[in-house]
C-alpha cells in the first residue's frame, strides 16, 4: 500500500511516497520494487518499430474502408471515423520521425547510466555527515555539505531546486561512527545508493532513471531491503536530470536519521 505526501517547503513541491507493508510477514513485497533490468546490458529502444507497425496497420484499415488516391467516397458515419484515423496516422508519423536514431538512443542510455552512477556516488558521500548531524539535533550544517551539493548541481537542470539535492536518505545507525576526521575512508555504512540500468528512451527525448538505497548488512540468507528510492528523467537535449521525486519504504522510515531544516 502506498501513501503520497507533498512537501512544499523551500518554495518547491516535491512528491514523496512511502510504501507501507500490509502484513508484517511480507517485507519483501512491501519494500522491494519491481525487478530491474540486469546491470551491464542495455536494450535498444523498440518504440520506433512499434509506432511504424501501428502506422501500417492504421493505413491498411483506412485503405480497406475504400480510400484510394481520393477517388472513392466514404459514406455515412464512416467519414468521421476515417478522418480520425487519418489524424492518428499523421500524429504517429510525426512521433516516429521525432524519435532518436538507434545509435543516438544507445549513446543516450549510456550517458544516463553514467550520470546516474555519479549521482549515486555523491549521495553516498553524504553518509559521512550522519554523526555530525545526529550530534547537532538532526540539523544539517550547510558548510559541511556544500562540497557534495556543488558537485551534484551540474547533473541536474536549473529547474530542480537545490534543496532537493541534499541527502536523500541517511541511516540512524551510522550516527555511532566517530565524527569528524575520525571517520575512516573504508567507512561501511549500513546502506548504499545505486543507480538502476535504464532501458528505454521515451518519445519526448527523456530516459526514466531510478536510484535505490539498499541495505548492505544482512543476516545469512536474508535479502537486502530497499530503504529509500529516488526517480528522475534524464533529458537528452539538456544532458541533465529533471522532475526528481524521492521517498522511503516502511522499513527505511523506521531506520532513518531524520534531517531537519537548518
Amino acid at each position: 500500500m502506498a501513501s503520497t505526501q507533498t512537501d512544499e517547503s523551500s518554495g518547491s513541491a516535491v512528491r514523496k511516497t512511502r510504501f507501507v507493508a500490509t502484513s508484517g510477514s511480507s517485507q519483501e513485497g512491501a519494500d522491494t520494487p519491481e525487478r530491474m533490468e540486469p546491470a551491464g546490458r542495455l536494450r535498444k529502444p523498440t518504440l520506433a518499430a512499434g509506432l511504424s507497425m501501428g502506422v501500417g496497420a492504421l493505413l491498411c484499415f483506412v485503405l480497406s474502408a475504400g480510400i484510394s488516391d481520393g477517388q472513392s467516397a466514404v459514406r455515412g458515419t464512416a467519414a468521421p471515423e476515417v478522418s480520425s484515423l487519418q489524424e492518428q496516422i499523421r500524429i504517429t508519423e510525426a512521433k516516429t520521425a521525432a524519435l532518436p536514431k538507434a545509435d543516438d538512443a544507445e549513446r543516450g542510455l549510456t550517458a544516463a547510466l553514467t550520470a546516474a552512477g555519479q549521482v549515486a556516488k555523491l549521495q553516498n558521500d553524504y553518509r559521512y555527515l550522519t554523526p555530525n548531524l545526529a550530534a547537532n539535533g538532526g540539523k544539517l550544517d550547510p558548510a559541511t555539505s556544500q562540497s557534495t551539493l556543488r558537485n551534484l548541481i551540474p547533473y541536474f537542470a536549473p529547474s530542480v531546486h537545490q534543496g532537493d539535492l541534499g541527502p536523500w536518505y541517511l541511516l540512524a545507525g551510522d550516527k555511532d561512527v566517530p565524527a569528524g576526521v575520525g571517520i575512516p575512508m573504508s567507512f561501511d555504512s549500513g546502506f548504499e545508493w545505486a543507480g538502476q540500468v535504464p532501458y528505454l528512451v521515451n518519445d519526448d527525448g527523456t530516459i526514466a532513471v531510478t536510484w535505490l538505497a539498499m541495505e548492505t548488512r544482512t543476516g545469512a540468507g536474508e535479502k537486502p531491503a530497499v530503504l529509500a528510492w529516488a526517480r528522475a528523467d534524464y533529458d537528452l537535449v539538456r544532458n541533465a536530470f529533471v522532475n526528481i521525486q524521492t521517498g522511503t519504504t516502511a522499513t527505511g522510515e523506521a531506520l532513518e536519521q531524520k534531517v531537519k531544516a537548518p
